[in-house]
């Protein structure tokens, strides 16, 4: 039982930086896809769409900062960057309802 505990220690942390990974780069991915197809017919929602995939690949790199933080901790107290990683997937999603709307009026 106690090696089974030593085992998956840190195992949590791993899945949870790959779960951001999958979803930052998939995003970004369809963003770019999906601001190419706008392109044409909506400029302004393609610029609006291609504005947010950097900020998609940026919750790619602070989701590997923070797992950094919490699988090797340098310091005692809770590790930083959540606020962060929140606050780039919201303007991720704050961006894709926008473009949306924009294009469904139009």
């Amino acid at each position: 039982m106690e090696l089974q505990r030593h085992a998956d220690r840190g195992a949590q942390a791993e899945r949870t930086l790959l779960a951001w990974l999958r979803t930052a780069l998939a995003t970004a991915t369809v963003l770019v896809a999906v601001g190419r197809e706008l392109l044409p017919r909506h400029p302004f929602a393609a610029a609006l769409v291609l504005a947010c995939t950097p900020v998609a690949v940026a919750v790619a790199a602070l989701a590997r900062r923070r797992y950094r933080t919490v699988r090797l901790p340098t310091h005692l107290g809770p590790p930083e960057g959540a606020a962060l990683l929140a606050a780039g997937s919201a303007l991720v999603v704050a961006g894709g309802v926008a473009v949306l709307a924009y294009v469904l009026t139009r």
